[in-house]
């Protein structure tokens, strides 16, 4: 668990270099989440720069605990952010206790992989061998027999996977 870091009390606007600092995050971070989480859409300066409030950036700290400590995926910590707002609390401590019983509650999930394009699809049954009318050449059966070992460690690596 990360310490608890506490806010300047005389400042309500923090600029995202400061917010980086606060939270540990990269500013491509604070960005990204910036789509994800509605709530993040930072105001911007006359010159530009991001300026989130202070509300924003106690949440912005409730995220990267959620992320970073509880291991969960940007579609939990957004769900557990929309269960904290929907009682209508901030991401404090009453929120953090909330989010506690909620994990308590909740059978513990093991953290999945990210999906990727090809993850999300299902592998193709492996066909029958070719029956060929010619012999291979012999300069070709090397890399046959090498691709062939790599197809097979594969497959134990996905057996592997499915198995855990």
């Amino acid at each position: 668990m990360t310490d608890q870091i506490i806010l300047p009390d005389d400042q309500d606007q923090f600029k995202l270099n400061e917010v980086c600092k606060l939270a540990n995050v990269q500013p491509y971070m604070l960005r990204f989440w910036g789509t994800e989480f509605p709530q993040l859409e930072a105001e911007k300066s006359g010159t530009g720069q991001r300026l989130y409030s202070r509300d924003q950036v106690e949440l912005i700290l409730e995220i990267r605990r959620l992320l970073f400590d509880e291991g969960l995926t940007i579609a939990g910590a957004r769900k557990k952010v929309s269960a904290m707002e929907g009682g209508g609390e901030k991401p404090k401590a009453e929120a953090k206790k909330k989010v506690e019983e909620i994990v308590e509650a909740e059978p513990e999930e093991e953290p999945k992989p990210p999906k990727t394009s090809t993850a999300r699809r299902k592998a193709p049954k492996k066909p029958a061998a070719a029956k060929v009318d010619k012999e291979t050449p012999t300069d070709v059966q090397p890399l046959l027999a090498t691709l062939k070992n790599v197809r097979d460690e594969v497959e134990k690596i996905l057996a592997d996977l499915k198995a855990n």
